[in-house]
């Protein structure tokens, strides 16, 4: 057997407490304390992730990134693991979630401090200024609402929820305003929602009045909630409320599929748009009575339910860390070619020689996995190729 080993490396990594054991399976005996259990585990992960947005050697938009990755951490954390925690006798549940919450609370409090007392100013200080709506001058304001009326508007598509009409779909990760609206022709209001487009920036750059080595950014659902009002002519709307809604995306493939193995992943990436809902969050100022409505038509108990001190979505960020300001973020690293493939020789004869340890990304994954992979698939004798591939990009060479 031909063996080519890779490693993953995370730099700078800052060291979190060891976190207490809890058994998340109701059939498993007593775990030994020198266990962690598997969810503690990727929470503390991502606690070492979000030390890298903490540490101020680390380059800014480096550091918004890092933060962007911790929700995204969180966001697969919840759709992959809490349907299945769920699944365990509620007052196992319970504790579960109890134990969770005792870490995700303080890592949310902790990401949010982050942004808004440390990234945020660290931005303005070198150009970069992320603002909420009340910082703008009005000929921005003025410049935002021609932005709505232009490329927003057209994208929206405003609801009614009404309590004798079926509820409205919401998507997975989608991020909502919700407001309750009165028409002065009833006497109770009427909640409404309008999702905000994740195909549009979700930071918006605002020109006017703006130096040209400077860069203002405001976020689109800002935009949204102050321009919602033509979207609903002749009612007055009030509780702007901002929400994010995930939902279950596990997917379990029947081994014996066989042949049908395409079909069946189709088929289960198709039913995992309407899983039910695993968790809600809240950005900060929710209207009680929208909170419990919606929480209550998603079928979620108190423990489900999150709110978020700081950004909602974390993961807009990206945009952030990818602007082109080469001087704010890590020069490029170019991986090395490993000195026993340089020669060119068959990699399976390299092989054959001994095994090979790869380090990524310090080591060229293309001129080592690649090219053991593409070698292998033209191989004539190769009778199968079977591997564990996690989040196929759309630039992966693995499945052609």
């Amino acid at each position: 057997m031909s063996t080519l080993t890779t490693a993953d490396d995370t730099a700078n990594t800052a060291p979190v407490p060891h976190a207490a054991a809890v058994s998340v399976d109701s059939r498993s005996v007593t775990r030994s304390p020198v266990w962690i259990d598997r969810d503690l585990s990727w929470l503390a992960f991502n606690q070492r992730v979000l030390a890298q947005a903490q540490d101020e050697r680390v380059p800014v938009l480096e550091r918004a990134k890092f933060l962007a990755i911790v929700t995204a951490n969180l966001d697969e954390f919840f759709m992959k693991r809490m349907a299945i925690l769920r699944e365990a006798p509620r007052e196992t549940w319970l504790e579960v979630s109890r134990r969770l919450r005792e870490t995700l609370d303080p890592c949310l409090g902790a990401q949010a401090a982050c942004f808004i007392d440390r990234l945020v100013p660290e931005l303005s200080r070198q150009g970069v200024h992320l603002r909420r709506w009340d910082e703008l001058s009005p000929a921005q304001r003025l410049e935002l609402d021609a932005y709505f009326d232009t490329q927003v508007s057209p994208a929206l598509t405003p609801l009614v929820i009404h309590q004798g009409q079926p509820f409205p779909f919401f998507s997975n990760l989608s991020v909502s305003v919700a407001f309750l609206l009165h028409d002065p022709r009833s006497s109770e209001p009427v909640d409404a929602r309008v999702k905000v487009p994740a195909d549009l920036p979700q930071w918006v750059r605002v020109r006017a009045g703006v130096a040209a080595d400077e860069r203002v950014f405001v976020r689109l659902h800002d935009v949204i909630r102050e321009n919602a009002g033509k979207l609903y002519p002749g009612v007055h709307l009030s509780a702007p409320t901002l929400f994010r809604l995930t939902r279950d995306a596990e997917v379990d493939v029947d081994d014996e599929a066989g042949q049908n193995v395409r079909e069946a992943v189709r088929e289960q990436v198709r039913q995992r748009r309407f899983e039910p809902a695993v968790r809600l969050e809240f950005a900060p100022g929710a209207d009680p009575r929208l909170r419990e409505m919606l929480r209550a038509r998603f079928e979620l108990g108190e423990e489900d339910v999150y709110d978020v001190p700081g950004e909602l979505d974390g993961t807009s960020l990206f945009q952030i860390g990818s602007l082109d300001l080469p001087h704010l973020r890590d020069a490029p690293w170019t991986p090395v070619v490993p000195a026993r493939l340089a020669g060119g020789a068959s990699i399976f004869d390299l092989l054959q020689a001994g095994d090979l340890l790869v380090h990524h990304p310090y080591e060229s994954f293309d001129d080592s996995v690649e090219q053991f992979i593409a070698a292998a698939a033209e191989d004539p004798q190769t009778v199968a190729i079977k591997m564990t591939v996690y989040r196929v990009g759309d630039d992966t060479p693995f499945v052609r």
